[in-house]
C-alpha cells in the first residue's frame, strides 16, 4: 500500500503542478480536476474476483466483468504494438453514475468516455450503455496511454507531441476515439489541405490544447474537428509503422526509453517526423 500511495504522489503531484505553472485560464479548473482525480481514485473502489487490476463503483458489477474479460486480450495488443511489457500492473475502473466518473477521470468531464490519469484508466458508464461496442477499442485505446506513462518521466510524457500519444493509441485500438470519422473522409480533408499539425515536441500549452490543427476543417463542429485530428493522426502513426516496422521499433524503444520525440524519430527514421508526414500525406491522397 506503501508502494502504490508513494507512486500516486510521484506521478500525480508532478502533473498537477505542471498544469497549475502552466500559466492558462484553463489550469485553474485542470488542477482543480486532478485533485479530484486524486482523490478518488479507482484503487479506492472494489474490485471483481477474477481480476484484481479491475475495480468498479457499485452499481457497475456487470460493466466491470465485462472489462475484466476484455483486459488481457488489450494488455497482449499493447505489448505488441509497443515493444515491451506494461510497467506495472494498470488499474482500471468501471463507473455507474456520471458524477462519480468525473470526479475520478481528471478532466471532471463527461465527455470523453474513456481517461487515462495518474497511470490508472477510467472508464464511462456510457461504455456499458449505450456505447457498448466501443468499449474493447476504448479500453485499449486508453491502456495505450497508461502504458507509456508507465514507463517515462511526467515531463517527458508532456514533451510528447499530442498527435503522436492520441495517433498510437488509435492506432493499437484498430480505431478507437475516431469511429465517427473515416479513412476516406479523413483522407479527403488532408487532400484539401485542412490535417493535423505535426509538432515534433509538446509543451505545458499544448497539453491542455489536445490534437491541433493546421488548418482546420472547415464548418466542423467541436467534437468533429476532435474525432477528425484523432483519425488523420492514427492514419499518420499508421503508416509510420507500416513503411518501416524496424525503424518504428527503434523509435517505440526510444520514446520508452524516455529520449525526446526529435531523438526517437532519427533513431528510427534517420529523418524528421516533418519529412515523414510529406511522404504520407500524398500517399493518402493516392489511396483515395
Amino acid at each position: 500500500m506503501r508502494r502504490r500511495i508513494f507512486s500516486m504522489i510521484l506521478v500525480g503531484v508532478p502533473l498537477a503542478l505542471i498544469t497549475v505553472a502552466a500559466g492558462t485560464a484553463a489550469a485553474f479548473p485542470a488542477a482543480r480536476h486532478i485533485v479530484s482525480g486524486l482523490w478518488n481514485l479507482p484503487d479506492r473502489l472494489p474490485s471483481v474476483a477474477e481480476n484484481s487490476q479491475v475495480h468498479f463503483e457499485p452499481g457497475a458489477e456487470d460493466f466491470a466483468h465485462d472489462v475484466s474479460a476484455l483486459l488481457p486480450a488489450a494488455i497482449a495488443r499493447i505489448e505488441a504494438a509497443h515493444g515491451r511489457p506494461f510497467a506495472h500492473p494498470v488499474t482500471v475502473g468501471a463507473y455507474a453514475t456520471p458524477q462519480a466518473y468525473a470526479a475520478a477521470n481528471g478532466v471532471g468531464s463527461m465527455q470523453p468516455v474513456g481517461t487515462a490519469a495518474f497511470g490508472r484508466v477510467n472508464l464511462s458508464p456510457a461504455l456499458d450503455r449505450p456505447q457498448h461496442r466501443r468499449l474493447p477499442a476504448i479500453l485499449t485505446h486508453e491502456l495505450s496511454h497508461a502504458h507509456i506513462e508507465g514507463w517515462i518521466s511526467t515531463y517527458a510524457w508532456v514533451r510528447l507531441p499530442n498527435w503522436f500519444k492520441e495517433g498510437l493509441a488509435v492506432m493499437v485500438s484498430g480505431g478507437g476515439g475516431a469511429e465517427f470519422v473515416s479513412e476516406e473522409e479523413a483522407r479527403a480533408a488532408i487532400e484539401r489541405g485542412e490535417h493535423i499539425a505535426i509538432d515534433d515536441t509538446g509543451s505545458l500549452s499544448t497539453l491542455l490544447a489536445g490534437v491541433r490543427f493546421e488548418r482546420a476543417p472547415l464548418g466542423a463542429t467541436p467534437s468533429h474537428q476532435i474525432v477528425m485530428a484523432y483519425r488523420q493522426a492514427g492514419m499518420f502513426v499508421s503508416y509510420l509503422r507500416d513503411s518501416d516496422a524496424p525503424g518504428f521499433a527503434r523509435m517505440m524503444n526510444a520514446i520508452l526509453d524516455g529520449r525526446s520525440f526529435v531523438e526517437a524519430v532519427d533513431v528510427g527514421y534517420h529523418q524528421d517526423v516533418h519529412a515523414l508526414w510529406q511522404r504520407f500525406a500524398p500517399t493518402s491522397a493516392e489511396r483515395k
